[in-house]
């Protein structure tokens, strides 16, 4: 066992700026014969070559040629290292760092006095050269003091034994907390209690060579790396030293005194210089270290990984949350095999339960997967079945999964359900849709034929199918689906009536026509059911019929053979119809879904707003006398008229023609007779290319009243709804001027 009892660090009392010296113990050690006194310790006395009791050596046993003898007693491991030569022991030496080289001084007593002599300080300096980036070795310090200020972890103080101590690399000293408190004054105990701290000398001398010993602990003042000062970088002052240096100061006078504090500040400007290198030198020193172990530890902790890969466990097995697991894992320790067999029994009970907690855990989650690969499989099915993009609505989730083979599908704990596992139970979801989907077309079959009347329950379907004896298949129900399609694919029954009038619904009254009433029932209103869907989709009624059967006409279609499959009723994009009963001039072009809405819409109007003329007072039109006849209204979309043409379809060049007039018709608008600036024209044109008069109508009922359009807008609704000249001061009235513009259709 390496000791170092005996070995202390002391502080001569007569060095005036505290230098260090390397002495032994003041006890000899027992049975040891004495030596003379050697003659080599002129000039440094760190390097005594006097063993610890003060004696010298002999000079022949320095000689190079000389072995070195080993005493008698008992050898240990190194009694080999005793009869080497001295050369090829120095040379031993040399490849030794700092530390070791103190470390192996401190493991004899005749290992100290070889390498404690002025003859071995090329070993120290060798040494203190291997070691990257270090400082050189400061002036006031010796080679084996600056190794043992940089290494050691003993207090200087004589008699202490602790080990926790801190270096001050400014004060070249190590003290221990308590031994620190006891040597070190701080800038305040130094000002005001002076008296505790028996210097020795006057108040005045102390004010002269305070300031020359006013160093940091720490050193971050000096080093420009804290702004804040904490206790620790608070100014403190080795007592000795300024014990030393104050009766060195005293003892001179005149000029003598003031070289001697020349003498002072430039020792602490060098002590200052040289602390501050060392102390950037540690931290690096601490940093690699922080690194090194960093590194020790993530290499511990994959090694650690793959093994428990080898024996099975998964990464996602591993509980590095928990404290106690990260702790054993993420040391800065080897992996030996010894140190894994008594890791591996501690490790495993944490894996297991984190095994067991995520299996549990994943059990909820693979389910959800195996649902959502079941539904899209079933979207996919649905959407072949019904021959149309998917937006309709199919059988619930419920009775998809009261299905024997689709609940065992579900049950069985995979990670998600596979094609190959949903074609095995494809044929009877398959059944179960197309019954589904032929049970919906009779619904909408048998709602058509009775004027928008659905069955009077929903299970009725269901029941007759029931009450047959004979199971149908496959075959026989998609043959009883083409007859349904066929059924409803006529333009006369394929157009439903949408009746929703609130936003949540997703639309307002508009045409729909088979088979894309499926698609909006279950897209714009959310239906889960046949019967929630005919609640809001009705066929349309007789008048409805009617006119579609005026519209197909004009067309040149027959109304009996012309089916939703021809490109003039399924292309529902191409809005290439014109209203012939609409002036050109603000007809627009139209798909015949929405043609069949406008000519509804506006038989809708003529009712409501000829009854609510009938019941107005007089009072209401300014421009009607009281007690005369009603203003006449005009019903220009009257499609029961007989020999009319209702629709029209034209060609391109036709279009453009009619685009160009109703451009010309909006600049038009700009022009009011009446407007104090004679209309928006001319140089009022120029200057305000995009103003717009517009007015209201005063001869319909306000709810009717069209909203405020231009001056020639307005002429024409007056001309097409009121049969009668315009007469724009009697039956308009000057609503507001607005930016428009003019050159839209």
């Amino acid at each position: 066992m390496v000791t170092t009892r005996g070995k202390k660090i002391n502080f001569s009392a007569g060095s005036s700026d505290g230098e260090i010296d390397i002495r032994a113990s003041e006890k000899p050690t027992p049975k040891r014969r004495r030596t003379k006194k050697s003659g080599s310790a002129d000039g440094d006395p760190g390097f005594a070559p006097s063993s610890s009791s003060g004696q010298g050596k002999d000079k022949a046993t320095l000689n190079q040629n000389q072995l070195i003898t080993r005493r008698s007693g008992k050898g240990g491991k190194l009694r080999d290292l005793m009869n080497m030569p001295v050369d090829i022991f120095t040379e031993v030496c040399s490849y030794l760092d700092p530390y070791d080289l103190r470390r192996l001084a401190l493991t004899s007593k005749r290992l100290w006095d070889i390498l404690m002599t002025k003859e071995a300080r090329h070993i120290w300096k060798t040494a203190l050269e291997s070691v990257p980036d270090l400082p050189e070795c400061p002036t006031d310090l010796n080679e084996p003091q600056y190794v043992c200020l940089l290494y050691s972890s003993e207090c200087y103080t004589i008699g202490c034994t602790s080990r926790g101590t801190k270096a001050d690399w400014f004060h070249r000293i190590r003290f221990c907390t308590t031994c620190y408190e006891t040597k070190m004054a701080n800038e305040w105990n130094l000002r005001f209690s002076q008296q505790n701290l028996n210097l020795g000398f006057q108040d005045g001398t102390l004010c002269q060579i305070r300031d020359y010993f006013d160093m940091m602990r720490s050193g971050c003042n000096y080093l420009g790396l804290s702004s804040r000062r904490s206790k620790n970088d608070e100014r403190h002052y080795y007592i000795e030293a300024l014990k030393t240096a104050g009766h060195e100061y005293e003892a001179l006078s005149g000029d003598e005194a003031q070289d001697y504090l020349s003498l002072l500040q430039e020792k602490r400007e060098y002590r200052i210089e040289t602390g501050s290198a060392i102390l950037k030198w540690k931290w690096s020193q601490v940093a690699s270290r922080a690194h090194d172990i960093a590194t020790e530890k993530i290499a511990r902790c994959e090694s650690i990984k793959a093994k428990l890969r080898d024996l099975g466990w998964d990464e996602e097995d591993f509980p590095f949350w928990k404290k106690e697991f990260k702790d054993l894992v993420l040391k800065d320790q080897k992996l030996t095999p010894k140190v894994w067999q008594n890791l591996k029994p501690k490790l495993e009970p944490f894996l297991e339960t984190t095994r067991a907690n995520r299996l549990e855990a994943e059990k909820p989650k693979r389910q959800r997967n195996r649902k959502y690969a079941i539904d899209r499989f079933y979207n996919q099915l649905g959407q072949e079945v019904m021959e149309i993009p998917f937006g309709s609505f199919l059988p619930g989730r419920d009775e998809l999964l009261a299905l024997p083979s689709v609940k065992l599908l579900l049950e069985t704990d995979t990670e998600t359900v596979s094609k190959q596992q949903w074609i095995e139970v494809a044929p009877e979801v398959r059944l179960m849709v197309i019954k589904w989907w032929r049970d919906s077309l009779k619904r909408l079959a048998h709602s058509a034929e009775n004027g928008g009347m659905a069955l009077p329950d929903e299970t009725d379907v269901e029941a007759e199918g029931e009450s047959s004896p004979e199971v149908e298949t496959e075959d026989e129900i998609a043959s009883s689906i083409s007859a349904l399609k066929a059924k409803l694919s006529f333009a006369t029954n394929a157009f439903f009536h949408c009746g929703g009038r609130s936003k949540f619904e997703g639309c307002y009254t508009k045409i729909w026509w088979f088979p894309k009433v499926i698609q909006h029932g279950s897209s714009a209103h959310s239906c889960n059911t046949t019967k929630e869907l005919l609640n809001k989709i009705q066929p349309l009624q007789s008048e409805g019929q009617e006119l579609v059967k005026r519209l197909l006409k004009d067309l040149k279609l027959n109304p009996e053979t012309v089916k939703v499959s021809d490109v003039v009723i399924n292309d529902q994009s191409q809005e290439n119809f014109l209203c012939t009963r609409c002036d050109e001039r603000v007809a627009r072009y139209m798909s015949f879904g929405e043609l069949i809405e406008h000519y509804l819409s506006v038989q809708q109007w003529f009712d409501d707003v000829t009854d609510a003329v009938r019941n107005s007072p007089d009072s209401c039109y300014p421009s009607r006398a009281e007690k005369s006849e009603l203003p006449k209204i005009v019903n220009d979309h009257d499609w029961l008229a007989r020999d009319a043409l209702l629709v029209r379809q034209d060609d391109e060049e036709a279009r453009q023609a009619v685009l160009k007039m109703q451009r010309d018709f909006r600049k038009e608008e700009l022009t009011d007779p009446l407007c104090d600036t004679e209309g928006i024209e001319g140089e009022d044109l120029e200057r305000y290319c995009w103003r717009e008069v517009q007015r209201c109508c005063l001869l319909c009922p306000r709810s009717f009243a069209p909203l405020p359009r231009g001056t020639r807008r307005i002429e024409w609704h007056i001309r097409s709804k009121h049969d009668k000249e315009p007469d724009l001061e009697t039956d308009t009235t000057l609503d507001i001027f607005y930016s428009s513009n003019y050159c839209s259709s």
